[in-house]
C-alpha cells in the first residue's frame, strides 16, 4: 500500500469524525484517541473491576461538551465557493461545436444527475474536508448497449489507494500510467438476510501498446490477485477496453484533485486540520473543567472523632455529633480555592481565541460594505490566497474531465483546447463598495485611463448587482 496513503488515512478519519460531531467524537470507534484516559482512570478499569459505564472516565466523557466549530467552517468555505455558478464553455464561437454527449455533462453526467453544479459542490467539499477527490470519465449506455453517454464516476480520498504517472508523458491529457481504486461494498445476502462486505478493487491502466483498459479484482483474495496481475500485459475475462462509438483511448481518463494541485502522486494534508484539532483540544479541556466543577464546586463537611448515628444527612440540615472516644469532636468545611478551575477556564478561552484567527466565518462576517480597510484587506487576502485558490484548482479538475470527454468524442488536442474551458466565478472576493469608493475609482481611471469602459462597467455591476442595465443599453442612454 502507498505510504502517503497510509499516512493520510488517519487524518481523513480524524477530520471526518470532527465534522460529523459529538456522536462520532465521543462515542465512535476512535473515541479513546480523542479523549485519552488518565492513569487513575486506566487503573480503575484494570485492577478494580469497575464496569466501563460506571467508571470515572465514562462519567467525564459524558459530561464533556464537544463544540463543533469545525463543521461551520467547512460549510462556510464550501458555501462561499457555490455562491456563483461555474462558467462552462464548449466551443470557441458556439457551444454547438462540441457533440451533444459532451455538452450533456453540464446538466447530467453523474449518478446524481445534477450536472457540473452538483459535481463542483461535492468536489469542493472533499477538497476542504479531506484535501483530495477523484473523478473517472466513463461511458454509460441503455440496457441494450445503445445510446452511449459520458458520465463522471466520483471517488472519495479513501478509495484512491495507489497510482503511478509517466515521468515524461506523451499525451497532452492524462499522465497516469495506472491507478488502483477501492470499490468494495456491502451486499445483502438473501439467504442469511445479512449484509456482508464484498471486497472489490478496480485497476485503470495502459497496456504495453498504450491502450487504456479497466479490470476488476473481487473476493477475499482481491489484493492477492492485484499483486499477481501483469499491468503491461493484461489478461483475463474481466479486462475491458472501454470505448465510445468505437473509439478507445490512449490515456487514463482519471483526474485526482488535491487542495491546490492535480495529480495522483501529489498529496495534500486536509487544509483545515488545525481547526479540527482545536475543536478536539477544547473538548478535552472541557471534560476536565466539568469534572473539576463536579468534584470541587460543592464544599465537603468533615466530621472527626464522632459516631455516625444516621445515614439520613441532607444539605442544609443540622448534624449533632456524639463523641466516640476521649478526643473532642471536630467539624469543619473542606473547600478548594478554585485556582485550577480558573486555569482550565482560561485554557478554554485561549483555544477559542486561537480559533478566531483561523476561522473563515469570523473573517467573512466581520468584513462588509462599511468595514475598515484593514478588515477588507484581511478578507480579500484570505479568500484570494486560500478559498479562491482551492476553487480554481477544483475547476481545473472539472475542465480536465470535460477535455477527456471532448477527446473521446473524436476532437483533436488542438480542437479540445480551443473549445473546452471551465472557470469558477470568484467575484465573491471583495465585491462590495461604498459610493465614495465608486466615485474615486471613476475619477482616478478618468485621469489614468488604466481600465476600459467595459471593465469599469463590469466593476459597477458587481458593486450594485441588478441595478444597472446592459453595457450597450447604458451607452445608448448616454
Amino acid at each position: 500500500m502507498n505510504e502517503d496513503y497510509l499516512r493520510r488515512l488517519p487524518l481523513w478519519e480524524y477530520v471526518s469524525d470532527c465534522y460529523e460531531g459529538a456522536e462520532r467524537v465521543k462515542y465512535g470507534p476512535n473515541a479513546l484517541s480523542y479523549l485519552p484516559m488518565s492513569s487513575l482512570e486506566r487503573d480503575e478499569l484494570a485492577t478494580r473491576g469497575v464496569e466501563f459505564s460506571r467508571s470515572r472516565y465514562a462519567f467525564r466523557r459524558d459530561i464533556a461538551s464537544y463544540e463543533n466549530f469545525f463543521r461551520p467552517l467547512v460549510d462556510d468555505a464550501v458555501g462561499l465557493m457555490q455562491r456563483n455558478p461555474g462558467i462552462a464553455r464548449f466551443g470557441a464561437v458556439s457551444d454547438e461545436e462540441s457533440p451533444r454527449e459532451v455538452r450533456d455533462l453540464r446538466d447530467w453526467g453523474n449518478r446524481f444527475n445534477d450536472g457540473l453544479a452538483g459535481l463542483k459542490a461535492r468536489l469542493n467539499f472533499a477538497q476542504i474536508l479531506y484535501g483530495r477527490y477523484g473523478m473517472l470519465l466513463d461511458v454509460a449506455s441503455d440496457g441494450n448497449g445503445f445510446a452511449p453517454n459520458f458520465c463522471v464516476v466520483e471517488y472519495p480520498a479513501q478509495k484512491i489507494l495507489d497510482g503511478e504517472v509517466f515521468e515524461n508523458p506523451t499525451s497532452r491529457f492524462g499522465a497516469i500510467r495506472w491507478a488502483l481504486l477501492d470499490e468494495s461494498t456491502w451486499r445483502f445476502d438473501s439467504g442469511t438476510k445479512e449484509r456482508k462486505r464484498a471486497p472489490r478493487l478496480r485497476l485503470l491502466a495502459l497496456d504495453s501498446r498504450g491502450r487504456y483498459y479497466s479490470t476488476l479484482f473481487e473476493g477475499e483474495d482481491a489484493r492477492e490477485k492485484w499483486r499477481r496481475f501483469n499491468i503491461a500485459e493484461p489478461s483475463g475475462e474481466r479486462v475491458v477496453y472501454p470505448s465510445f462509438k468505437g473509439r478507445t483511448l490512449d490515456f487514463v481518463p482519471f483526474t485526482v484533485c488535491n487542495v491546490e494541485t492535480l495529480g495522483i502522486e501529489n498529496w495534500s494534508t486536509p487544509p483545515y486540520l488545525d481547526v479540527a484539532r482545536l475543536a478536539v483540544e477544547n473538548y478535552v479541556v472541557d471534560s476536565w473543567y466539568k469534572m473539576g466543577l463536579y468534584l470541587h464546586a460543592t464544599p465537603t463537611l468533615a466530621v472527626c472523632n464522632a459516631a455516625r448515628e444516621s445515614n439520613d444527612v441532607r444539605l442544609g440540615g443540622v448534624i449533632w455529633p456524639r463523641s466516640s472516644g476521649p478526643n473532642p469532636v471536630s467539624v469543619q468545611i473542606l473547600e478548594t480555592n478554585g485556582a485550577g478551575l480558573a486555569e482550565l477556564r482560561q485554557a478554554k478561552t485561549e483555544l477559542k481565541e486561537t480559533l478566531k484567527r483561523t476561522s473563515a466565518r469570523e473573517l467573512i462576517e466581520r468584513a462588509g460594505a462599511n468595514s475598515s480597510s484593514d478588515a477588507l484587506k484581511i478578507r480579500t487576502t484570505f479568500c484570494a490566497v486560500s478559498i479562491a485558490s482551492i476553487d480554481k484548482t477544483g475547476a481545473r479538475a472539472i475542465e480536465e474531465q470535460l477535455c477527456f470527454a471532448s477527446r473521446w468524442a473524436g476532437a483533436t488536442v488542438e480542437e479540445t483546447c480551443a473549445r473546452i474551458s471551465y472557470r469558477p466565478d470568484v467575484s465573491y472576493v471583495g465585491a462590495e463598495f461604498e459610493m465614495s469608493e465608486v466615485v474615486d475609482l471613476l475619477k482616478t481611471n478618468g485621469e489614468t485611463g488604466t481600465l476600459s469602459d467595459r471593465n469599469i462597467y463590469g466593476l459597477l455591476e458587481k458593486a450594485a448587482p441588478g441595478a444597472l442595465s446592459s453595457y450597450e443599453d447604458n451607452e445608448e442612454q448616454k
